[in-house]
């Protein structure tokens, strides 16, 4: 993410009241994109819907189609993520630009084949229309290329775009889905959910492509490598099992709650928990604020602390200057967790305060208001927990970093079913609880790290370069061979049907 923090810096050091908010702006398109304009679109059409004669089964379809697309497409793409991050930092590092867009094409096609298949085999045998199946399924693999295509927006500057492409899908989806409303296409079940769900993949697609169109038209050039990056799975696997782990965590509380005694099941194909969901939803929807301030304060100022540092290391300075750049290192990476975790605690404790006027106001459930009030600070931690994850990552750490994600996973968990078995006045207990025990084993390990980073500086260096070995290694090699050939073969019919005219 060090490129968006490049571009961030610029902006903050220009004086301009215009100029800092477009900072703020892009962080948070960033940082939350998908997820901002998947809460306002689906809840603007859900809005829309509310003024319409429905059938309320229908407008839980709907919401369970997002709710699995979202999850599960994250599950899916988040350890490819990880791995692809480390790939493109150091592609860029080393200025071979040419590896990144053979990367995308490679990764897309690693991410769609699994993402199609598991959502057409959980969606054949269920009792909904053929034609919202279809839709169902698009919708799963266009959101898992969404995740893929965010991944690599820290290697595009192009802000505005991509802010615009967000908006003008949501206005897009938004528009649709009143005329549809008025004029609707004649679908022979669920014609409304249908409808809506049309809207919404329009104007999905539509922010899809421009994304795409951006992303191509900015790396235009590359070689045919395009499965390089399936060589990080043996030098990096951690990075792998980090993604995977924190997913799994991260909605672990949600799918327990599915079957706990509040899951309540839709038109025999979704299993959600609608006062859980919601009141972790809304939770989460409180922690944007922190997502924004990590690319902004850590991104920028600490990114100069650690260059600094780890510059005086790569070019021969002395112990003195050594030392004193890792204390002004760690004194910044210190004050700056500490800002956001105040600041984040802030927005949480002024949340809980005011929830009872704001869920009145918003006519919600009171059961989804007690729920949130726990989980607000289960986000809190959460949120805690994957910037020490990343800060963990800038240092090489990923073995603690491996430790947190598992940690998080299994007290998620453990605590989540045990408190579910305890009744409704102790939902939500469970994540927050298990979040909350993360946190504290993730800060014990980034203050140990900080302690003895010389040591590890040092330390961690290779003695030797050594020949990449390991079976992802021979995949790679594998499908790239075929891609060149297939390139080869392409070519070559050019070339004789160039000759034959």
């Amino acid at each position: 993410m060090a490129g968006i923090g490049f571009t961030l810096k610029k902006l903050f050091r220009e004086e301009s009241f215009s100029s800092k908010g477009k900072a703020y702006l892009y962080s948070a398109i960033v940082a939350a994109g998908p997820w901002i304009a998947a809460v306002i679109t689906v809840n603007s059409i859900l809005f829309i819907v509310e003024l319409s004669q429905y059938n309320p089964q229908e407008k839980d379809v709907f919401l369970g189609t997002i709710v699995y697309s979202f999850i599960f497409s994250q599950i899916i793409t988040s350890p490819w993520q990880m791995i692809i991050t480390r790939y493109i930092s150091d592609r860029l590092y080393m200025k071979e630009y040419k590896y990144i867009r053979p990367s995308f094409i490679g990764l897309n096609k690693v991410v769609f084949f699994p993402s199609f298949f598991i959502a057409v085999l959980f969606y054949i045998f269920k009792p909904l229309p053929l034609a919202y199946k279809i839709m169902a399924v698009y919708l799963f693999v266009v959101l898992s290329m969404i995740w893929v295509i965010m991944t690599y927006l820290s290697a595009v500057k192009n802000y505005e775009l991509i802010a615009k492409a967000y908006i003008y899908g949501g206005i897009i989806s938004i528009a649709l889905a009143i005329y549809l409303m008025n004029f609707p296409i004649k679908f022979a079940e669920l014609s409304y959910t249908s409808n809506i769900l049309f809207s919404y993949l329009i104007g999905l697609s539509i922010t899809y492509i421009v994304l795409i169109y951006d992303f191509l038209s900015t790396f235009y050039y590359g070689n045919n490598l395009q499965y390089d990056f399936l060589r990080y799975l043996n030098r990096f696997p951690s990075l792998f099992w980090i993604g995977l782990f924190y997913t799994l965590g991260l909605w672990a509380d949600d799918v327990l709650m599915w079957l706990s005694t509040i899951g309540v099941e839709v038109y025999k194909t979704y299993l959600y928990a609608p006062i859980y969901d919601n009141a972790v939803f809304l939770a989460y929807l409180t922690t944007i604020p922190t997502s924004v301030l990590f690319l902004v304060s850590i991104e920028t100022e600490f990114y100069d602390s650690y260059k600094k540092y780890y510059g005086l290391v790569n070019n021969y300075g002395n112990y003195q200057k050594i030392t004193s750049a890792s204390e002004e290192l760690k004194e910044v990476l210190y004050r700056k967790l500490l800002y956001t975790f105040q600041i984040q605690s802030l927005i949480s404790i002024s949340m809980v305060m005011l929830s009872t006027s704001i869920f009145k106001y918003l006519n919600l459930n009171i059961l989804i208001r007690d729920i949130f009030n726990v989980c607000a600070f289960g986000a809190l931690f959460n949120v805690m927990i994957l910037i020490i994850i990343l800060t963990l990552l800038y240092f090489e750490s990923r073995i603690r970093a491996l430790l947190v994600s598992i940690l998080f996973f299994i007290s998620n968990i453990v605590l989540t079913y045990y408190f579910a078995n305890k009744g409704l006045k102790y939902f939500g207990y469970g994540f927050t609880l298990g979040a909350f025990i993360t946190l504290i084993f993730a800060i014990i390990n980034i203050v140990r790290l900080l302690n003895g980073i010389k040591y590890r500086t040092f330390a961690i260096q290779p003695l030797f370069v050594e020949e990449e070995r390991g079976v992802f290694v021979r995949v790679a090699n594998f499908l790239n061979n075929r891609t060149e050939i297939k390139k080869y073969r392409k070519d070559n019919k050019k070339e004789k049907l160039t000759i034959w005219q």
